[in-house]
């Protein structure tokens, strides 16, 4: 499924049809270039998972990973500046099956994530547009098919 957003806020959007959809051991793989969308789009997953908007969504770039309480526990990593190893130390894995992991720069880790992760891609062809690319479970996808995605442009 691939998308044209033009805004943060069809970005937000997006990510939050998709994080309504989502349930506790769903694993949400965000790759893409600085300022590609990957945090906003977080963001997004946390509103649709029900994390308060008093929360302060932000990309734990420096803290590894934060945790939000919502329906069920929102778990965020960015692995911009660790190692593989570093990575593996983490045991995110661990935390997945509590909550819904997203995990930015997640090729930091090599092929450690589960063949059921959903994969969001973001492209920035220019500043006004982002492409963004999801694949995955197939039942995911086909739900989120089936439900209004207010992120698209029409």
């Amino acid at each position: 499924m691939e998308y044209e957003l033009t805004s943060e806020e069809k970005t937000m959007r997006l990510g939050s049809a998709l994080g309504a959809l989502l349930k506790p051991g769903d694993i949400v793989l965000l790759k893409g270039e600085l300022g590609a969308g990957k945090t906003v789009f977080a963001r997004g997953l946390a509103k649709g998972l029900g994390v308060s908007m008093d929360y302060d969504v932000v990309s734990p770039t420096f803290t590894l990973l934060n945790i939000y309480p919502g329906k069920c526990s929102f778990f965020h990593a960015d692995l911009y500046r660790l190692s593989q190893g570093e990575v593996l130390d983490l045991e995110l894995l661990d935390e997945a099956h509590e909550g819904v992991l997203a995990v930015e720069w997640p090729e930091r880790a090599g092929d450690i994530w589960p063949v059921g992760s959903l994969l969001i891609q973001f492209a920035s062809p220019d500043q006004l547009r982002r492409l963004v690319r999801i694949s995955g479970p197939e039942a995911i996808l086909k739900n989120f098919q089936e439900h209004e995605t207010p992120g698209q442009d029409d």
